[in-house]
């Protein structure tokens, strides 16, 4: 049965279409201010004010000094510089995400999220803690992802991961200096993270790894989708985080481990052909 929104949240939505549509705008221009009453009246021209609010209520705990320009954008959140020492970024969840439907198969099924409310206002607030607790039992294991820092609502803020405020380009945007070694090390963070953190990433591509070409070093990011490995379609999900990483290095030429050997090797169980199969031709709808 499909959830319908309640008023209250048609009104956050409009009012979040019109706050990201603004800020992606003036992304070009610095909104450096200084925390004090004007801060809080410029903020309200570029967020809505649930989200304002809570941007203004970081800055007067002193976690950030202000809000600049976007470091991406995309269908479920977007995110941006904050600068400070460290410089952090923030991402914004979208509530009107059109990837709405597909992220609820992450959640349902996690018993880590059975209660919320049951709005789309609701749902994206505990999305967005999902990347949160995600994120922090991650970087518990040493698994490299940017460090979580805090989240409210829909607001989340973590580690800046760039040069200066230049962020570190996804893989598939680099030039990888040695792909065989760095292909070892990132199926080695797979395991870590089945074995240790007790997840699936669930969306693992180049797309959702983040590069450092100066010490071949990776981040894995995007991780709110990640499920725990009790969920019901971990093993589904799993082959397909193999599937898309195995296929991105084969295309650099690289001699990568058949797809059965190496869930064995990161689960500690065998998988049959089948389900690779299967896996390969699934899609969330």
């Amino acid at each position: 049965m499909t959830d319908i929104p309640l008023k209250e949240d048609n009104e956050i939505i409009e009012k979040e279409d019109e706050a990201i549509e603004e800020l992606e705008k003036n992304r070009d221009n610095s909104l450096k201010r200084k925390v004090d009453p004007e801060v809080f009246s410029t903020m309200e021209t570029v967020f809505d004010e649930r989200t304002t609010k809570i941007v203004f209520k970081f800055i007067q705990k002193g976690i950030i000094d202000s809000m600049e320009g976007a470091i991406s954008t995309g269908k479920e959140a977007n995110v941006y510089y904050c600068p400070g020492n460290p410089p952090l970024a923030c991402k914004i969840y979208r509530i009107n995400s059109p990837a709405f439907k597909k992220m609820k198969v992450y959640v349902e099924g996690d018993h880590r999220f059975q209660t919320y409310r049951k709005s789309r206002v609701g749902f994206i607030e505990a999305w967005a803690k999902k990347e949160f607790k995600n994120l922090k039992k991650m970087h518990e294991k040493g698994i490299p992802v940017p460090q979580p820092i805090d989240v409210e609502r829909n607001v989340l803020l973590l580690e800046f991961l760039g040069d200066g405020e230049k962020a570190l380009p996804k893989l598939i945007e680099s030039e990888i200096k040695h792909p065989g070694k760095l292909y070892k090390s990132i199926m080695q963070a797979l395991k870590t993270m089945y074995q240790e953190a007790k997840l699936v990433h669930g969306d693992f591509s180049p797309f959702n790894i983040l590069y450092r070409e100066q010490d071949n070093q990776f981040f894995i990011i995007d991780v709110s989708q990640a499920v725990l490995t009790s969920h019901p379609r971990a093993e589904l999900f799993l082959i397909r985080d193999i599937l898309n990483i195995n296929q991105f290095f084969r295309d650099l030429g690289i001699d990568v481990i058949e797809e059965a050997k190496l869930f064995h090797w990161i689960a500690d169980y065998k998988v049959d052909e089948g389900k690779i199969l299967y896996a390969k031709n699934f899609s969330i709808e």
